[in-house]
């Protein structure tokens, strides 16, 4: 008997492991098919710094790990991480300029769960950037929350000297009330790219539904505000909320809208 139960366990585990060897190989392969088309751009060099926003509980991999792939597929040589404390002190990693290829800043929020309080921090952020480097163009690229502060940026008034906003990539979000009086102060000269994803059978990526995104990008579209849709469908691997920015269809869409 304890024979027997010994040789099931066994083979349990040999099934367990043929599985993860299955999983991590479909993985590879979706990775490296999604990855060609970025491997054979060519990426435009501009002065133009485009600012990563995370969203609502974010921490530094939320776009970490996408401005290093950005990095290694020569789309930019030039990365900043810039953490900001819940008093709005700032700590820079890695470049202190904002003068190479394409620069790219990866904001983190130590206080992630107050968007009140972000979009003010990313107000005197900007701000900043203008005023003590020079920055006088940006990209905003923001995922979930942090696409709800880049919104509520573009469309604030603003009385000291702030960059002017060239693309707007807005990443799984959705406005759960209508965006049409905003929008009347959104600039118009501002072109946006709205991603979202649906999990086969589902409404959308598990957080926010297609249905939310598709109507943000319609209401854009009816301000005349120049925008285009990319919904990517697939399996929660690369369709869930928190997987669209570890995605390689993702990145080559952001790349090709911002640097091509």
């Amino acid at each position: 008997m304890a024979r027997k139960q010994s040789r099931h366990h066994r083979w349990g585990w040999r099934l367990l492991l043929i599985l993860f060897l299955l999983l991590a190989g479909s993985y590879w392969v979706w990775w490296q098919l999604g990855s060609r088309r970025i491997h054979a751009q060519t990426y435009r060099q501009t002065s133009v710094v485009t600012v990563f926003v995370p969203g609502y509980a974010s921490n530094g991999l939320t776009f970490g790990p996408m401005v290093t792939r950005f990095k290694q597929d020569r789309a930019s040589n030039q990365v900043t991480t810039i953490t900001i404390s819940a008093t709005g002190n700032r700590t820079i990693t890695g470049a202190n300029r904002y003068t190479g290829k394409n620069p790219l800043v990866n904001v983190v929020f130590e206080d992630a769960k107050a968007p009140e309080k972000e979009t003010r921090q990313l107000t005197a952020l900007l701000h900043w950037l203008r005023a003590k480097h020079n920055v006088t163009k940006i990209n905003l690229v923001g995922h979930s929350m942090g696409s709800n502060l880049s919104f509520r940026y573009l469309t604030s008034h603003h009385t000291d000297a702030q960059p002017h906003v060239v693309k707007y990539v807005s990443l799984a979000s959705e406005f759960y009330r209508d965006p049409a009086p905003q929008l009347q102060q959104f600039p118009k000269s501002v072109q946006t790219l709205v991603i979202g994803g649906q999990i086969f059978g589902a409404s959308g990526d598990w957080a926010v539904s297609i249905a939310g995104v598709k109507r943000f990008e319609k209401a854009l579209r009816a301000a005349n505000v120049p925008s285009t849709l990319y919904i990517y469908h697939g399996t929660p691997l690369g369709a869930y909320h928190s997987s669209l920015h570890q995605n390689p269809y993702v990145d080559a869409r952001i790349l090709a809208f911002l640097f091509t």
